[in-house]
């Protein structure tokens, strides 16, 4: 479970739901993230605003998974 001050990381998803378009949506959020951490700012239902380098993105948690939780 991502929660806010979590250090975070790109994670292609095992089951995509939809066809096409959400293995685009996939793609295209691992080629903006890459190999970058981030740090989680806020959580709003199931999107994240997270903190990566020097831009601020808002990406659904399920492309991504925690590297360091926050104590």
């Amino acid at each position: 479970m991502i929660k806010v001050g979590d250090l975070v990381g790109f994670k292609f998803p095992e089951k995509i739901a939809g066809a096409l378009t959400a293995l685009k949506l996939a793609k295209r959020t691992e080629a903006l993230l890459g190999k970058r951490k981030g740090l989680v700012l806020d959580i709003n239902k199931g999107n994240v605003v997270a903190l990566f380098d020097d831009d601020i993105i808002v990406v659904h948690q399920m492309f991504l998974e925690v590297l360091s939780e926050s104590r």
